[in-house]
């Protein structure tokens, strides 16, 4: 899939929009919100990272950060029903504006749903 998708330019543009997107929409201010006191430039350089290995290119996050295990990493922030479809809300509509094919576009989204919905689980 990282080839048909378009490789690390796709995949940078989509999370630069996609935090973009989470910074600045209202509709999405809960999910920033567990970022307070972070480098949101760190967090997009894992989420390139991640998202390059995870559809299939380059192992990106496993080079630099070993395993993603993203329960465990996730656990500390407080990701809640709320947060998650804020997260997926910023990812469709960054979706909405790559170039991504919309037949990729929904075998991505439902992807993560599936990771959001682990990550979510069990948390209010």
């Amino acid at each position: 899939m990282y080839l048909e998708i378009g490789g690390e330019e796709v995949i940078s543009k989509l999370v630069d929009d996609f935090y973009h997107i989470m910074s600045h929409d209202p509709l999405a201010k809960e999910c920033f919100a567990t970022h307070a006191g972070k480098d949101i430039h760190e967090s997009a350089q894992k989420l390139k990272a991640f998202l390059s290995g995870w559809t299939g290119g380059p192992q990106l996050y496993l080079e630099k950060y070993g395993h993603p295990r993203l329960r465990m990493r996730h656990f500390p922030f407080a990701i809640g029903t709320r947060e998650g479809e804020q997260w997926l809300y910023c990812m469709h509509k960054a979706l909405s504006q790559s170039s991504i094919e919309s037949g990729l576009q929904s075998h991505l989204i439902k992807a993560f749903e599936n990771v959001v919905s682990m990550l979510t689980e069990g948390r209010s």
